[in-house]
């Protein structure tokens, strides 16, 4: 494997952005992710009505979780509780599925209108993978009023 051979297995990687998210480019190529960043990212902002979920024979085949939409609430101790309580359901199939070993999800509020959440992934036998997701007020609003995929 050569040393550039890296940045060019697995999944383009998508990376969170204060204005929704974007795929790095090195070299004209797309970064590609072969850990663990794009099925959290997935996971946590498919919405439970995705129509791929029709595909899907077994209930534990679903994606979807509503973490978006407590992101977009007012940052409140009960929005803190409630934006952990959706990080932990929507990545739970990875301990069920055994794809990782333990997952730690940390919601606070560092600033004012700011919220800050990590997920600590640990899958089987590697490192610890950190996933960071920071929400900036009216940025995350903005994006829910006029999403970037509707301006390709």
């Amino acid at each position: 494997m050569t040393e550039n051979s890296k940045y060019y297995e697995g999944d383009p990687k998508m990376i969170l952005t204060e204005n929704g998210s974007d795929i790095p480019f090195k070299g004209g190529q797309p970064t590609m992710d072969r850990g663990l960043e794009n099925a959290v990212m997935i996971s946590f902002f498919t919405r439970p009505g995705w129509w791929g979920n029709k595909l899907m024979r077994k209930p534990e085949q679903k994606i979807g979780s509503n973490v978006e939409e407590q992101a977009q609430k007012p940052i409140n101790l009960d929005a803190i509780n409630d934006m952990r309580s959706a990080m932990d359901r929507a990545v739970e199939w990875m301990t069920n599925t055994r794809v990782a070993s333990e997952i730690e999800n940390r919601v606070s509020n560092p600033r004012n209108n700011n919220l800050r959440a990590v997920s600590l992934i640990k899958p089987p036998d590697r490192d610890v993978q950190l996933i960071l997701l920071n929400k900036y007020g009216d940025n995350w609003i903005n994006q829910k009023i006029d999403p970037a995929y509707l301006r390709l």
